[in-house]
């Protein structure tokens, strides 16, 4: 939920109690002062019926004077003196309908030792009408000052955030590998200030760590491979010396191994990081069919000499926009793989249709989780020539284009499947 719209939830639910609150009030005290109205009146009334009846004895006549319905009796004995008011319903023979009344019963003694009980009745009706209009127009009137409060508040509100969304939008397209730093909109809100300060100042930082951390790593590459190729043709030269005995050639290709392992694993963290770096900008349409029948050429004879059986499905239609050095990259790895932990008289099946590019081929069975092999250096075999770089270096290729790729195994049976496109952008003709 948008903190906007979650503070103008709050302002309704508070609003709506404080209102409710206050209109209760209001109504209360309307109540209140409409009674106190019809109680002074009903005591005045009884008051003067009393003055009468101390006066004279007698029971006077006055509801053609008020216009209420009067019961005055004059009793012979003396009684308690009680005054009370309240509410009270009365059937209605004409209406057929009970009306509703207000009324005072009043107790006392005349000069002559009479008693005598007063009881004045006034409809309230016509007030109950009025206060349920009040009731109505104060509902209404606090319902649309509820909207309007809430609508206020929300386009408010919209406005003072509007800095904080410029800034997230622009902050969201800034790019570490551009030369244009990140410049948010000016604003004079001090927390959002100081938050377009914070955010300025930290990717200033992020990309000056980027750039120091990949001018090093190019750097640290680039001065390995020199010192490498140097120890390659060394070893080399040391090899094809004839007074070397067997001990000291097997120590020498013993180095020779190790530096080419050394030099593999320097150009595929070198290729790694590149990736993650976004260097390859350029795309093109690249066949995944063609770049498959060339990277099975390439192991052609390693294929023969395992007698390795190879079938091959493809579609002229896998077509896919990508950098084709990478896809060169991508799919060489895939069947180096197969073709280097295939075993002796195996198989190999290239599967490539619109949407996957399947590659199931024989081995051993796994000692470890399929989806492990995509982690640098993991690896599923004690070969001293594997540097567990392949995998992770495909698994890298493949995100930076929004593919999809798994690895399973089946017994013997290995299959990676690489979704190169995503069923909503297949080409009209599918």
């Amino acid at each position: 939920m948008k903190l906007l719209t979650k503070s103008t939830f709050y302002f309704l639910l508070l609003s709506i109690l404080v209102m409710l609150a206050g209109a209760a009030l209001l109504y209360l005290t309307i109540k209140k002062v409409i009674y106190r109205q019809i109680d002074e009146s009903l005591i005045t009334e009884k008051t003067i019926i009393e003055d009468q009846i101390r006066q004279t004895d007698t029971i006077p006549d006055f509801e053609g004077t008020f216009g209420h319905q009067i019961e005055v009796k004059l009793l012979n004995y003396h009684v308690n003196r009680v005054q009370s008011i309240k509410d009270t319903d009365i059937y209605d023979t004409k209406s057929d309908s009970f009306i509703p009344f207000r009324y005072i019963f009043s107790s006392g003694n005349s000069v002559g030792k009479k008693g005598f009980i007063i009881t004045i009745f006034q409809i309230i009706s016509e007030k109950n009408e009025l206060l349920h209009d009040i009731e109505v127009y104060m509902f209404s009137l606090f319902f649309s000052l509820l909207l309007i409060s809430i609508l206020i508040n929300y386009l408010i509100a919209k406005r003072l955030w509007r800095p904080f969304y410029n800034s997230v939008k622009i902050a969201e397209r800034f790019d570490i590998q551009s030369d244009k730093l990140l410049e948010l909109p000016k604003t004079d809100i001090n927390e959002f200030i100081k938050l377009n300060d914070v955010l300025e100042n930290m990717t200033r930082k992020m990309r000056d760590d980027y750039l120091n951390l990949k001018e090093f790593g190019e750097n640290a590459s680039h001065e390995i491979q020199t010192p490498l190729a140097v120890m390659r043709s060394k070893t080399d030269l040391l090899m094809q010396q004839k007074n070397l005995n067997k001990d000291s050639l097997t120590l020498i290709k013993s180095i020779n191994e190790a530096i080419t392992k050394l030099f593999k694993l320097n150009q595929g963290l070198l290729l790694i990081s590149k990736i993650e770096n976004k260097v390859f900008h350029e795309k093109k349409k690249v066949s995944l069919k063609q770049i498959t029948v060339n990277g099975l050429d390439n192991y052609k004879e390693i294929m023969q000499l395992k007698k390795i059986k190879v079938e091959m499905d493809a579609s002229d239609e896998a077509l896919v926009e990508m950098n084709d050095m990478l896809a060169e990259v991508l799919i060489s790895n895939l069947l180096s793989n197969a073709v280097r932990f295939n075993i002796n008289g195996g198989f190999i099946k290239c599967h490539i249709d619109i949407m996957f590019l399947i590659i199931t081929n024989s081995g051993l069975a796994m000692i470890t989780n399929p989806e492990d092999l995509f982690k640098r250096f993991h690896k599923n075999s004690d070969n001293p020539q594997s540097v567990g770089l392949g995998l992770s270096i495909v698994k890298e290729i493949a995100e930076s284009y929004g593919m999809n790729i798994t690895y399973t195994c089946i017994n013997d049976v290995h299959e990676i499947k690489l979704q190169y496109r995503q069923r909503g952008n297949l080409p009209k003709a599918f």
